[in-house]
């Protein structure tokens, strides 16, 4: 099997990362410095805005904040996603996936939903990515409703899980750890080439987004990656997904060796009409060492779901 040459894929694969609000600064303010992504901050508290280290920052006064808090619909946002628009639109023109981090406030999402739109409107991947405990704490009535309203602007959403440091993330939190996973599984010299068409594919069918990390090592290094990569804090019901992107990161020996067997088993465990696209990419590292990074829609979280449904 010929290898694949992405320099002209990965000079292309842009992803920005926005973070509405104090709690989610801390995440931008994690970004490993080894991935070329932007990330942009949206806050109502000018000094915290200040010593953010990001691309570009927007502060949202209180006459702003009154103007979204009082509206009841987009059409009445307009003179604001006007205003987003011109600070956000340079951005938004060359990216292709934007994650945007917010919780199921009233004002976040609304300032969410416009972001989604403009997105949207830029051929961009809209993705708003809502922390599991914000979707508990609001109830189910109105979390469902603010998720009606997120589904209006974008075919998925991520639910995040909590940040607690692991033992393959150098310090990162699991949602970086994901976001690296997904970058190096997009940008990375291939021996079996996934690109952004390939996310695109997968993501736009729609509901849950799962992106899981793994790696193992050793005897057991093929199952440990993929186990690892399909551990939640919340159960994981694959039976209704739809679509999966799945990418093995290795040695190449190793790695092309291995793919067959990995994406057997996932295969096994989700819906058998899911389109299925898998990919192998090549890493100086131990051959002794296996990573995989999955992205999966559709899948359902029995937990959250008449939260989230």
């Amino acid at each position: 099997m010929e290898e694949s040459k992405k320099g002209s894929d990965s000079q292309k694969l842009k992803i920005m990362i926005i973070g509405i609000g104090d709690e989610n600064f801390r995440i931008l303010e994690a970004k490993p410095q080894n991935l070329d992504l932007r990330t942009l901050a949206i806050g109502y508290d000018k000094e915290r805005l200040r010593f953010l280290k990001t691309e570009k920052k927007f502060f949202v006064n209180n006459t702003l904040k009154n103007k979204i808090d009082f509206s009841e619909n987009i059409q009445d946002l307009s003179k604001v996603a006007s205003k987003v628009g011109e600070e956000f639109r340079e951005y938004f023109s060359v990216a292709n996936i934007v994650f945007i981090l917010t919780d199921l406030s009233d004002t976040n999402i609304k300032l969410t939903s416009i972001l989604l739109k403009l997105a949207k409107d830029s051929k961009a991947i809209p993705i708003p990515v809502i922390k599991a405990d914000d979707v508990l704490s609001s109830g189910k009535t109105i979390s469902k409703e603010r998720f009606s309203e997120l589904k209006k602007y974008s075919n998925s959403f991520i639910i995040r899980e909590d940040e607690q440091r692991t033992i393959f993330s150098r310090g990162y939190s699991p949602f970086w750890e994901k976001i690296e996973g997904l970058y190096l599984s997009l940008a990375l010299p291939s021996l079996v080439n996934i690109d952004f068409a390939d996310f695109r594919t997968v993501i736009n069918k729609g509901g849950a987004c799962y992106i899981g990390v793994g790696e193992g090592k050793g005897d057991k290094k093929t199952i440990n990656s993929y186990e690892g990569a399909l551990k939640s804090k919340f159960d994981l019901d694959l039976e209704e997904v739809k679509g999966a992107l799945i990418n093995i990161i290795g040695n190449k020996d190793l790695a092309l060796k291995e793919s067959t067997n990995v994406t057997g088993h996932i295969e096994e465990r989700i819906h058998k009409n899911a389109e299925i696209i898998w990919g192998v990419s090549l890493t100086d590292t131990s051959p002794d060492i296996l990573k995989v990074v999955i992205v999966l829609s559709g899948v359902i979280y029995p937990e959250l779901d008449e939260y989230i449904s």
